[in-house]
């Protein structure tokens, strides 16, 4: 309970911020809300860490391109949504094909890290990463739109 309430906290202390941060910034809070609501040894910690961080500066990296090469094509986001009507068909392509692009890059980022974190953690323990990825992504998905160009996964 203590955790919602923070989390709640968070998001209107850090809402009007939201939509002038960066991909890094939201991966700072993202990094900063996982290492409060992840029960972890002390073993586990640097481990983790070692693993995850470059896996968070990746993710950042890859929704800074996408929004670089829809800048770059002239297709303009507003709160996260494009619309569709006032794109041409070479802009509706770039969009779809960057969409699967960057989901390819995030599913193999994601298996890979996967793979890695199951030789540390136990199962529990990597299951409830995934929840608290989900609640994260919950909990500030309206708040952080347009920060990284993105229909989180």
């Amino acid at each position: 309970m203590r955790h919602i309430f923070y989390t709640i906290l968070l998001i209107f202390i850090f809402s009007p911020l939201f939509a002038q941060e960066d991909c890094q910034s939201i991966m700072t809070i993202k990094r900063n809300f996982i290492e409060r609501n992840l029960v972890l040894s002390n073993a586990e910690r640097q481990a983790f860490w070692d693993l995850y961080n470059p896996y968070l500066k990746e993710e950042a990296e890859i929704f800074e391109d996408s929004k670089a090469l829809l800048q770059k094509n002239s297709i303009e986001r507003s709160k996260g949504r494009v619309d569709y009507t006032k794109l041409t068909d070479k802009q509706l392509y770039v969009l779809m094909e960057d969409r699967i692009d960057r989901k390819e890059k995030l599913l193999t980022m994601e298996k890979n890290l996967y793979v890695q974190l199951k030789k540390i953690l136990s199962a529990k323990t990597l299951y409830q990463l995934y929840q608290i990825e989900g609640r994260f992504k919950a909990d500030i998905k309206e708040e952080a739109k347009g920060a990284c160009t993105h229909e989180k996964k």
